[in-house]
């Protein structure tokens, strides 16, 4: 299949139509072209390209975080290194990365693999250049490297698997693969509840440089990528909901959200009655498949003018729904199955959840302790598995056991690396280094049959991570204990009588938070000198916990 090339188009991409596999297997991509390279268009074309550009981009909204790539063949090399970080198992059962793994499908074309690289090279470079301006001191750290990029490359490998179960054609599975590449494209800590609506004109905004747009066809599969984009936001459908609600209550000062039982007596009746449309839309939001809340497209849901008129202080316009009965919505089903398997049943899913609660994140995230952080990842399991498809439930599930196995090794590790006890003279655990390595050492003592088919499985890869995994965690404890020497334990209570140190807030008792102003901002001076040290060392806990969670992603 061919057509004319536009600006910024890669000559060697799919004009966006269904066609057979035309060149199977792992071959290299072909030379690219300059992504730059001008090319005449007739007028009437580029009325057309004008046209659709600024419906599909909302006027090309977000071309500061897409510009077009200045080297693409650059940003593909880069691109293609840091895949090689994300173990998955190939189509033969091994291990292997998912570069190799989507390089190896035979049912994507070579030029379908070009357009999912090209898109993905594209969110790469958008998320360093945010990870350098937000983050000079330590790059690679920063929330959207560390949660939304990593989340992301780690993605597309359950997408292509459900899109598998799902039974799509090469052309859907790269459209859900290209979907999923850019439903957090845009994620921010202000815009949560509407980033896949920012995702869906970023995605269009990245697609321009790579598609013919002047082509239907490539249209069409656009709006699907797009719809789909959009359409990702459902699950889990109670989690979403209980957002919604607590953001709407908390902007219209309703207090607490209950999307149930008696309303408060001596709120005033027009009080009770902005209350009642929370719960309407709550409702709505968690029973998304519901056609008594749909309109009559199955496309959105169908709020009324109140619902609508509220909904419109915290930005929400539409809520979008691939109904199972909708044209085209498996494409979308490939990627909530491929987001739910990442996020619920992986240990990079629950590295995620981890980054995205708990110290210096929005309000309705401040969780009293690690273990909260993570049993939210439990617990929005099952309510994500509301929407799976049943095609793609086997994807859903099959990864509990090893995530389960993955968590009880890490909360082992942590719990002896916070015991406070030392085994042998005390100097010879002083650094943070010697610290991690004692508390893995005593963990699989401990814990025998956690670990002993675990070394057996790392493959050479996996070993070399594990041992970066225990630099960056030593690293983290020796930069803490050079600027504050130690672990700030709370003092022993009188009536604890288990051997070591008192409770470590977020660790094994709730961490104080103080309160916000009205821009939202932390009153961090209401915390006393230790109430401080215990809450930026949440972070360490934090951060320790999701080097580990990443090192068992080695482990199959």
């Amino acid at each position: 299949m061919s057509s004319t090339p536009r600006s910024g188009k890669n000559p060697n991409s799919p004009s966006g139509g269904k066609s057979e596999p035309s060149n199977k297997g792992a071959a290299e991509p072909r030379k690219r072209r300059d992504i730059n390279r001008t090319l005449e268009l007739e007028p009437i074309k580029i009325d057309i390209l004008s046209e659709q550009l600024g419906r599909l981009t909302d006027n090309f909204r977000f071309q500061d975080i897409f510009p077009a790539p200045k080297n693409i063949d650059q940003s593909l090399e880069h691109l293609k290194n840091d895949l090689l970080d994300v173990p998955v198992r190939g189509a033969d059962g091994k291990v292997t990365n998912v570069y190799a793994k989507i390089e190896a499908d035979e049912l994507l074309t070579r030029e379908d693999k070009d357009l999912i690289w090209c898109a993905l090279s594209t969110v790469r470079d958008s998320f360093e250049r945010l990870d350098r301006s937000t983050n000079t001191q330590s790059p690679g750290s920063s929330y959207q490297w560390n949660m939304n990029w990593k989340h992301t490359r780690s993605e597309v490998g359950e997408v292509l698997e459900a899109a598998k179960l799902l039974q799509l054609d090469h052309t859907e599975t790269r459209d859900a693969i290209l979907a999923s590449i850019f439903s957090d494209s845009v994620k921010n800590r202000k815009n949560f509840i509407i980033h896949n609506v920012h995702g869906a004109y970023g995605a269009a905004q990245a697609l321009s440089y790579f598609m013919d747009f002047t082509n239907p066809e490539v249209i069409k599969s656009v709006e699907r990528i797009t719809r789909a984009v959009k359409e990702h936001q459902i699950a889990p459908p109670q989690f979403m909901a209980n957002v919604v609600a607590i953001l709407l209550s908390k902007k219209m000062g309703l207090g607490p959200f209950t999307p149930a039982g008696p309303l408060p007596q001596n709120a005033s009746s027009s009080v009770l009655q902005v209350m009642e449309v929370v719960r309407s839309i709550w409702k709505k939001i968690n029973d998304p498949f519901n056609k008594e809340h749909l309109r009559s497209d199955l496309a959105t849901i169908d709020f009324t003018p109140a619902e609508r008129q509220l909904l419109v202080n915290i930005g929400v316009e539409d809520w979008f729904v691939p109904h199972p009965e909708a044209e085209d919505s498996k494409v979308a089903h490939a990627v909530i199955a491929g987001d739910h398997s990442i996020n619920y049943n992986h240990p990079e899913g629950f590295a995620k959840i981890a980054l995205l609660r708990g110290p210096d994140t929005e309000a309705i995230f401040e969780d009293p302790t690690i273990h909260n952080s993570l049993d939210s990842a439990v617990n929005s399991f099952a309510d994500s598995f509301r929407v799976i498809r049943p095609e793609v439930q086997k994807l859903a599930v099959e990864g509990l056991r090893r995530t389960k196995n993955a968590m009880e090794r890490v909360i082992g590790i942590m719990t002896f690396l916070f015991s406070g006890i030392v085994i042998g003279p005390k100097d010879t655990c002083v650094t943070g280094r010697a610290k991690i390595e004692q508390a893995m050492m005593r963990a699989k003592e401990k814990y025998p049959h956690l670990f002993a088919a675990s070394s057996s499985k790392l493959s050479d890869e996996g070993a070399d991570y594990m041992n970066k995994t225990i630099e960056r965690i030593g690293e983290i404890l020796q930069d803490w204990l050079d600027s504050y020497h130690e672990i700030p334990f709370s003092p022993k209570d009188a009536g604890q009588i288990e051997p070591g140190p008192g409770k470590l807030p977020f660790w094994n008792a709730p961490l104080k938070y103080p309160t916000r102003n009205e821009h939202g901002t932390l009153n961090l001076h209401e915390l006393n000198e230790l109430e401080l040290r215990q809450f930026l060392f949440a972070g360490k806990i934090r951060e320790i916990v999701v080097e580990l969670l990443r090192a068992e992603q080695w482990i199959f």
